[in-house]
C-alpha cells in the first residue's frame, strides 16, 4: 500500500466501507459494526491505524501528521480496489475522516462521523474555556516519557480510567480491555499513539489561527453520544457549521465517547439507513 502496511479486519461483500477508530484502540472498536454491515450487503473494512496493532509503526513524530494518515486511507481504498469508498470515523479515525472528505471528496463517496469534531472546529473550540477544561489531556500527552508513564502506570490504571470507566457499565467486557491494553504493551505502541496528539495539535497550535479547509459536500452523517466526557456539545455545533453538503445529525442521550461500542445496535441502525441511502 505503499508508506506502511496495515492490518485489517473485513466481513462482507459489496461497497466499500471503511471504518476508522480513534485513540488508544484498534479496529476491535468495530467488532459490533463488521457483522451488522456484512449482514446489510456492504464490504466493512476496518484497519488497526499505522502505529496500531498489527500495522505498520513508524519511530517518528512526523509520520503521524494528518496528511500521513490521510495517504494511509487513500491507500486502503486502492488496494481493496476501488476509486472511492464510504468512510466512517471515530475520534482520530473521525479527523482522518473529516480532512479526506473536505481535500479529497471524489474519493469519499459518504461521510459518518462518530463522536470527533470537524479539526477546525476542534481548534476554534480550544479556544473556549468549556472545550479547554475537557481536552486538559491533550497539553499532557505533549510531554514524551511522562505521558506514556502517567498511563501506563500501574498496570495502565489511569488509561483504564480515562477510557474504560467513561463508558457505561458492561461496554468494554473484560476481555475487550485486555485486548486494548495488550496491544498499548508492544514496543513503541504507546508512543505511536500519543505521536498523533504531538504531530497534529502540538501546544503552539493553541495559540495561533485554525487550519483552513474546504466545506465538506459529501453527504454527511453525524452521530453524538451527547455524555461524552471529553467533548463538549460546541464541538458539534461548530462542526456542523463546517459541512455545505446534504447533512444529518443524530444524537445520543446519555451515551458516552465510545458511542459505537456502548450503543452498538443505535449506531448500527442509523449507519446501514444511511449507507443505504446513498
Amino acid at each position: 500500500m505503499g508508506e506502511v502496511s496495515l492490518a485489517v479486519r473485513e466481513a462482507g461483500a459489496g461497497e466499500p466501507v471503511i471504518l476508522l477508530h480513534g485513540f488508544p484502540e484498534l479496529s476491535h472498536s468495530w467488532r459490533h459494526q463488521l457483522p451488522a454491515l456484512a449482514d446489510a450487503g456492504f464490504h466493512a473494512v476496518a484497519p488497526d491505524l499505522r502505529g496500531y496493532g498489527g500495522s505498520d509503526r513508524p519511530g517518528e513524530t512526523s509520520a503521524y501528521a494528518l496528511p500521513k494518515l490521510v495517504g494511509d486511507l487513500l491507500g486502503l481504498i486502492g488496494a481493496l480496489g476501488h476509486e472511492s469508498a464510504h468512510v466512517v470515523g471515530h475520534d482520530w479515525g473521525g479527523s482522518i475522516a473529516w480532512v479526506t472528505a473536505a481535500r479529497v471528496p471524489e474519493r469519499v463517496r459518504s461521510l459518518a462521523i462518530l463522536n470527533s469534531p470537524h479539526p477546525v472546529a476542534s481548534a476554534e473550540a480550544r479556544q473556549i474555556p468549556e472545550q479547554q477544561q475537557k481536552s486538559w489531556y491533550m497539553l499532557l500527552f505533549q510531554f514524551a516519557g511522562v505521558a506514556e508513564e502517567w498511563l501506563s502506570a500501574n498496570d495502565f490504571a489511569n488509561l483504564r480510567r480515562f477510557v474504560f470507566d467513561t463508558a457505561a457499565a458492561g461496554t468494554f467486557s473484560p476481555e475487550d480491555r485486555e485486548i486494548f491494553v495488550d496491544a498499548l504493551r508492544e514496543d513503541g505502541a504507546l508512543t505511536a499513539a500519543l505521536d498523533y496528539y504531538r504531530a497534529n495539535i502540538p501546544p503552539e497550535s493553541w495559540l495561533r489561527s485554525p487550519p483552513d479547509l474546504p466545506p465538506v459536500r459529501v453527504p454527511t452523517m453525524i452521530v453524538w453520544g451527547e455524555a461524552d466526557a471529553y467533548m463538549s456539545p460546541i464541538l458539534l455545533e461548530r462542526s456542523v457549521s463546517k459541512v455545505a453538503g446534504p447533512l444529518r445529525v443524530e444524537r445520543l442521550p446519555g451515551v458516552s465517547h465510545w458511542v459505537q461500542q456502548e450503543a452498538p445496535a443505535e449506531v448500527n441502525g442509523l449507519l446501514v439507513d444511511f449507507l443505504r441511502a446513498r
